[in-house]
């Protein structure tokens, strides 16, 4: 059975007395992916957060909340909205998902001159910036618990953990996702705050994931290569690729 603590939105009025022991966390949704895609750890995509934030705590933490954070991705490839959808579904079982965007943003490569469109992410850092900060306001947790190795988010860890912002402080605990680059000047500025840092560990008893069942639960199919032992959807062929590309000049000139 899943362990539902949906977020209703809604912030409660600060306690007088105030419990210990609470975590938040706030999951950078992309960065995850981005660190784990083409690895062993790409299967724990489909990870319950809420449980597996649960076993860094200890027995003197408990989690009470979780926020997903993510954008709705830019593309015709149903199948890939599809597995998208069935993603979030699943995010939703466990807590409140904060969406950003995709906006479109154009290269041009300096040897042949091809112009090349792409989309790329916008607000999440902003948007994990603001709920850590207004969620410290409202009395929410004791410590925040961050999923990511994006070193942009540093201004977040900072406002929660400044004693001239917060008349009690808050702990910060960075998961890095497996395999992800994170600079040595993001650890040293977060050992300089006081927060912890760890690496998320590739142990099934760490990292819990969602049950393949869920799926079906929830209406969809579960996708073979979401399995664990891969590595990430098939490659398309280089002469796909090579084809792709051809069609793309094609349409701008």
């Amino acid at each position: 059975m899943q362990t539902n603590t949906k977020d209703t939105g809604k912030y409660e009025r600060p306690s007088i007395e105030t419990p210990t022991g609470r975590v938040y966390v706030y999951v950078d949704g992309f960065n995850f992916y981005h660190a784990t895609k083409d690895t062993e750890a790409y299967p724990y995509g489909w990870c319950n957060w809420f449980l597996t934030a649960q076993n860094y705590c200890g027995r003197s933490r408990r989690v009470v909340g979780l926020k997903y954070f993510t954008s709705l991705i830019s593309t015709n490839d149903e199948e890939k909205k599809r597995r998208q959808a069935l993603h979030l579904a699943a995010m939703e079982t466990i807590g409140k998902i904060v969406r950003g965007r995709f906006v479109q943003r154009e290269r041009q490569c300096r040897q042949c001159g091809f112009l090349e469109q792409f989309h790329r992410e916008k607000t999440t850092d902003t948007n994990i910036a603001v709920h850590m900060v207004l969620d410290a306001a409202m009395n929410r947790y004791d410590e925040a618990f961050l999923v990511t190795a994006d070193m942009d988010l540093l201004p977040a860890v900072e406002a929660v953990t400044d004693p001239n912002l917060f008349r009690r402080p808050r702990t910060v605990t960075v998961l890095f996702p497996p395999h992800a680059d994170s600079s040595s000047e993001f650890r040293a500025a977060l050992d300089s705050l006081g927060a912890s840092v760890r690496q998320i560990e590739m142990r099934v008893a760490n990292i819990v994931r969602f049950p393949v069942e869920l799926a079906a639960t929830l209406g969809y199919e579960f996708p073979a290569h979401w399995a664990l032992g891969s590595s990430g959807p098939p490659v398309a062929s280089p002469r796909s690729n090579i084809r792709s590309a051809e069609l793309q000049r094609t349409r701008r000139r």
